[in-house]
């Protein structure tokens, strides 16, 4: 019996999740200014925390590389995913980077050996179909199309995200949240040259939100009820990011969701959730 009060938290995380493709498209500070800003508020909230609770401990070198490479393909994955935003909407960006459930499969059989099955090359197929049925082709906007794709290209660096995590799993969750962000933190710092900090009140009020609600207390609950809920469960209640990030988009930024983008939405929801469930069923 899952408990009422994770329930709750979960969903409630999802909702605040959902905001983030809304307010990056609505601010106008660039991916480099917002990724910066984000990491700066949950990084340096995390090293507050771990330092008050004295968590902080030696790492081995083999840990530190583990944790350089998770936060280096955090940064890539947000740099891409923020860009697809800007270029393709947040409907579309959210669709895209929710492919990565698909990803997975691929990324675990490179680098664990792990089987494909019938089902799994269904559910690619599925997948494949309603990402090719949410292009926007009839819009004729190329940077939309290419924005999309750029999503798509992110959905697969966050599906390297679990693999590289399953390689330092005996650290702590602070440990590892604390080397995704600092990291990737530095590698935004590279990016400095293309910030831009001239913003209205209204974009510092929606980086201030985003950095608080929808990156730190969003991911601490989620990390929360990922751990204490069943897997399965957390898997498939985590696909409401993308009918609620377009429900959002149309309320706060009057986006139009075309049935291409719903029906395109629909197949990878349901392709990812065959997956989970059908390999959950599995182990």
């Amino acid at each position: 019996m899952i408990s009422p009060k994770l329930l709750a938290l979960a969903l409630l995380s999802i909702f605040l999740m959902s905001f983030v493709p809304v307010l990056i498209y609505g601010v106008s500070a660039n991916e480099a200014t917002i990724g910066l800003t984000r990491l700066a508020v949950a990084g340096g909230s995390i090293t507050l925390l771990m330092a008050i609770r004295k968590q902080f401990h030696r790492v081995s070198r083999r840990d530190l590389m583990w944790l350089i490479v998770l936060g280096l393909t955090f940064w890539v994955h947000w740099y891409l995913y923020f860009y697809s935003i800007k270029r393709a909407g947040p409907s579309l960006a959210a669709i895209a980077v929710c492919t990565f459930g698909i990803h997975l499969l691929f990324v675990n059989r490179v680098f664990f050996k792990e089987s494909l099955h019938g089902r799994d090359v269904i559910a690619v197929f599925m997948a494949f179909a309603g990402v090719y049925i949410a292009i926007p082709f009839e819009a004729n906007s190329q940077e939309q199309i290419v924005g999309f794709l750029v999503g798509v290209a992110s959905g697969f660096l966050y599906a390297c995200l679990p693999p590289v995590n399953r390689q330092i799993a005996h650290l702590s969750t602070n440990y590892r949240a604390l080397g995704q962000f600092g990291f990737g933190f530095l590698g935004f710092v590279t990016l400095w040259p293309i910030t831009g900090w001239s913003l209205s009140t209204q974009d510092w009020y929606g980086l201030l939100v985003l950095g608080v609600m929808c990156t730190l207390a969003a991911h601490t609950l989620w990390n929360k009820v990922s751990t204490e809920m069943p897997g399965q469960f957390t898997a498939v209640i985590y696909y409401l990011y993308i009918p609620l990030a377009m429900v959002l988009s149309v309320i706060f930024l009057d986006e139009v969701v075309t049935w291409q983008m719903t029906l395109g939405a629909g197949l990878i929801i349901l392709a990812n959730i065959m997956v989970v469930l059908f390999h959950q069923k599995r182990r």
